[in-house]
């Protein structure tokens, strides 16, 4: 083990010449400094006058073993007259007066990217405030970077902070699976500040932006990125549609209950998960629960006229837009006419609701097809995530701090060895503890 971590902690000043491994416990390691002279911290002149040594404990990396350094500390004198500092501490590189190296502090804060600091730190066996210490400064490196890079396909979601009160904005490219960046709200300024960041230039070149049906970023769009086609994201779509279904649904089994009772109304209930199936999907699940959805269905549908008619419109609905996929755009635009006058003709309230919402997206909805199906796919995964990261609770106790974890959590860095910038989510853990995330200033 000694001539290991002797191999390993191989530096021009520092020697090891002891180490203790004791079952159980973390491995000590004795160093001390290897040159003879010590540049004085004030007048950075040379000093070879020692006045007594002292030891200091720092938890350090060897690898991927932590370890403790008991370092032999000397004490200089300057023997500069002029010098107003007479005596100082040798110092070593990349070990400062904290108790963990800076190569330790940045391991931990690597190893706790997605991470509650608190599991980290027992898993470790390092006293969790050098943990902590070692986010805060990885969420300071993050927020020193003022603005990451646009690229072709700009998805703009939002998250819930503090559900109901408290909103942040997620700008991601899922081209590249990265954070951009993150802002408070979800307003069309927020739009505004992050659009203000980059130049005319840089705003030009994004092509696509993909976003809910949310009017106060269309707006604010539409004038900061004006070569984007805007694309309303079709798992909204979707959802407005089943939501539509959903109140039918609800209709029928309102009317059932009043005419007939608790168990007149209950076919209405066993339905609603098969109903949300799409159909296809649904006669194709050979599982009991596949056969009791049909089942519950079909006899929902018997029942019900309008509701039948809703589910044939859902339905209709997903066809067109496995047709917008395609890229087909004559024939996408045809079948939202189509659609359109068939959420008209049936009178059903929630189905002519979803029709006006995709009168006033029009241009949105057509570009679906126009972009061969762009989606915000994966901003809402990211949503996810983003939301696991608040659920952590590492203790945000500002907006930076927050928005500082986000994006070491979900941002671009630097590889050390090739240059080359890779989504931070793609390093493993534990093996990004040198990678640095990119300026662009």
């Amino acid at each position: 083990m000694s001539d290991r971590i002797n191999l390993a902690l191989r530096r021009p000043d520092i020697a090891v010449f002891k180490t203790i491994d004791e079952e159980g416990r973390r491995p000590v390691v004795h160093v001390a400094g290897r040159h003879a002279v010590a540049l004085c911290p004030s007048c950075e002149r040379p000093s070879v006058r020692t006045n007594g040594t002292g030891w200091r404990d720092v938890i350090d990396v060897v690898r991927s073993l932590v370890v403790t350094l008991s370092i032999c500390v000397r004490r200089f004198v300057c023997e500069w007259e002029d010098c107003e500092q007479r005596t100082f501490d040798e110092r070593f590189c990349g070990i400062g007066r904290g108790g963990a190296s800076e190569r330790a502090l940045g391991f931990f804060a690597d190893l706790a990217r997605g991470r509650a600091t608190r599991a980290v730190a027992r898993d470790l066996g390092v006293p969790e405030h050098y943990l902590r210490l070692a986010v805060g400064t990885k969420r300071t490196v993050a927020n020193e970077r003022r603005r990451g890079r646009l690229g072709r396909h700009l998805a703009i979601d939002e998250a819930s902070l503090k559900k109901g009160f408290i909103y942040a904005t997620i700008f991601s490219d899922p081209d590249r699976g990265v954070v951009i960046d993150v802002g408070p709200g979800r307003d069309g300024a927020v739009v505004w500040a992050f659009a203000g960041l980059y130049s005319a230039e840089e705003r030009a070149q994004v092509r696509v932006v993909t976003m809910d049906c949310h009017a106060p970023y269309r707006y604010v769009v539409r004038l900061a990125f004006p070569n984007a086609a805007i694309v309303a994201d079709a798992f909204h779509l979707h959802r407005q549609a089943n939501h539509a279904l959903a109140e039918v649904r609800r209709a029928a089994w309102n009317r059932l209950r009043k005419a007939g009772g608790k168990a007149a109304g209950q076919v209405m209930k066993d339905a609603r998960y098969g109903l949300a199936r799409a159909r296809d999907e649904l006669v194709a699940d050979p599982s009991p629960r596949g056969a009791r959805q049909r089942s519950a269905v079909e006899m929902a549908l018997a029942v019900d006229p309008d509701l039948a008619r809703a589910y044939q419109l859902k339905e209709a609905f997903r066809a067109l837009m496995a047709i917008g996929k395609t890229g087909d755009v004559p024939l996408f635009e045809a079948g939202l006419e189509l659609f359109d006058a068939l959420c008209w003709g049936s009178g059903l309230k929630p189905f002519v609701t979803l029709a006006r919402t995709l009168r006033t997206w029009r241009a949105e909805v057509l570009n679906y097809a126009v972009t061969g199906g762009a989606s915000n796919g994966f901003a809402e995964a990211l949503n996810h995530l983003v939301k696991n990261q608040k659920r952590q609770a590492h203790g945000y106790r500002s907006w930076l701090g927050f928005r500082g974890q986000i994006l070491w959590c979900f941002g671009e860095a630097i590889d050390p060895d090739t240059g080359e910038i890779v989504s931070l989510r793609s390093v493993p853990r534990g093996e990004g503890a040198t990678f640095r995330q990119p300026s662009f200033a």
